[in-house]
């Protein structure tokens, strides 16, 4: 058997997938143009789909992998360092480069724990695609999620110097991370995938979406300063820690004093 021919029976149930999607109207065709890094950006907010298409039918899945992990780090160093500002008038700018090291650690660690069970869960939802491909649609999820933020980057900044409540300032800062989780691309990919069963990524997004709010707390503090770089001496669940936090900045002897 030839090479031609291999490809072709290996592309066969992406093609029937494909002809299903485009007839609901969803979009979900081949990439148009290269790989780099303009081209990806482009299509990470405009055909997002067309992404995993060429994920799953292996045109150069590693080069698009390893492009998207690129965009995520460069993104969220670059929101990072529009949160770090918030402690930027302290004689110590620790902040400056602690807190994107953190954000983009922590996210891409996070989102390492949480690759096999969107494998497993993809796979009980119905969707018969290889590890890898399933990888590039988390890349893709992380790289869309570091560009929206980016997105809103001057609002955090305006926040970050304006206001010393880093209570307020993390509230926002979980609200926008619910709202670039909520553009489900996961889910998305999924349905273009053959996904037959929706229920079990919608449980993983959440899943998701605990894990990095946890992870906020056990690289704690992102936001503010306490004088260290981590403090992994108490163990909290981040609900916990928040409330706290939000009870300390509500103290009429605390309003002043930043927090971490």
């Amino acid at each position: 058997m030839n090479d031609e021919n291999k490809d072709e029976i290996q592309s066969a149930p992406l093609d029937h997938r494909q002809g299903e999607r485009s007839n609901s109207g969803k979009v979900y065709e081949p990439m148009e143009g290269g790989y780099n890094l303009a081209n990806l950006i482009g299509a990470l907010l405009k055909k997002p789909l067309a992404i995993i298409h060429d994920l799953e039918a292996q045109k150069k899945p590693g080069r698009i992998i390893f492009s998207l992990i690129l965009i995520s780090v460069a993104c969220l160093a670059v929101f990072g360092l529009v949160v770090g500002t918030f402690s930027s008038h302290k004689i110590d700018d620790t902040q400056l480069w602690a807190a994107p090291l953190k954000i983009v650690g922590g996210l891409l660690f996070s989102s390492l724990l949480c690759l096999p069970s969107l494998y497993i869960f993809s796979c009980l939802g119905g969707v018969n695609a290889r590890f890898q491909t399933i990888t590039g649609v988390l890349c893709a999820f992380i790289a869309l999620s570091g560009l929206l933020l980016i997105g809103f980057a001057p609002v955090v900044w305006l926040f970050s110097v304006s206001s010393n409540s880093a209570s307020f300032l993390g509230g926002l800062l979980i609200l926008l991370w619910v709202v670039c989780v909520g553009f489900m691309l996961v889910l998305r990919a999924g349905r273009a995938l053959g996904m037959s069963n929706i229920s079990h990524v919608i449980i993983w997004c959440l899943v998701f979406l605990v894990v990095t709010l946890q992870m906020t707390t056990t690289l704690r503090p992102i936001v503010g300063d306490d004088g260290s770089l981590f403090n992994f001496e108490e163990k909290k669940f981040f609900l916990r820690y928040w409330g706290e936090q939000v009870m300390h900045d509500v103290r009429p002897e605390n309003k002043r004093d930043p927090l971490e």
